[in-house]
């Protein structure tokens, strides 16, 4: 039995609150012949419910009443926060999937990451940013039932059902795919709910 491949991501924040899936994509550029580039956008609405600053965490509720406790380390964001205050928060992901370049030297996996906090005089709020880098192989290519399987350096494959089934034309056996993973989530404080609200 295959091991699947498995993709990082930290977006548990996303899961623990409960969203739906809003996706838009974009077309592949012109110098990228396998299959492209797709983003996911996700927009959601919360508000604050518990501040413990001696523990400097803060519980977050959801749409559908789901909480989450984070740690608030900067003194500027953990000052603003206060119970009944909205937030809104938005998580990114972008997956760039491109043909490995001839000759080009790709390293197996490769993860950046980095947290962003506003600063005193910015809307209260944080960005955690994530890139990850792998390259896959292509195992096998089923143009009936429109699905491609990939192995990576350490032998665990995936078999995914392409969005596009016609660029399956493009990839063959064996073809090298750089498969690029950004994600983001960015909460802050929600003025224009507060702005707005009774």
């Amino acid at each position: 039995m295959a091991k699947q491949l498995a993709v990082p991501f930290s977006a548990a924040l996303i899961f623990c609150l409960g969203l739906n899936y809003a996706w838009a994509q974009s077309a592949a550029p012109e110098e990228t012949p396998a299959p492209g580039k797709y983003e996911t956008v996700v927009t959601f609405h919360g508000k604050i419910v518990s501040v413990d600053r001696l523990d400097k965490t803060v519980t977050l509720e959801g749409p559908d009443g789901r909480k989450l406790t984070i740690n608030v380390m900067n003194p500027y964001n953990l000052d603003a926060a206060k119970v009944g205050e909205p937030f809104v928060a938005r998580f990114y992901q972008v997956i760039n999937i491109r043909n490995k370049k001839p000759g080009e030297n790709v390293q197996a996996a490769t993860l950046a990451s980095g947290l962003t906090t506003a600063k005193p005089g910015e809307v209260p709020g944080a960005t955690r940013e994530e890139q990850t880098n792998f390259l896959v192989t292509v195992d096998a290519i089923d143009q009936t039932n429109g699905t491609v399987t990939v192995r990576a350096a350490d032998g665990c494959t995936q078999t995914v059902k392409a969005r596009h089934p016609e660029k399956l034309k493009q990839l063959k056996v064996g073809d090298e795919l750089v498969i690029g993973v950004y994600q983001a989530i960015a909460i802050s404080l929600d003025k224009e709910s507060a702005a707005g609200a009774p």
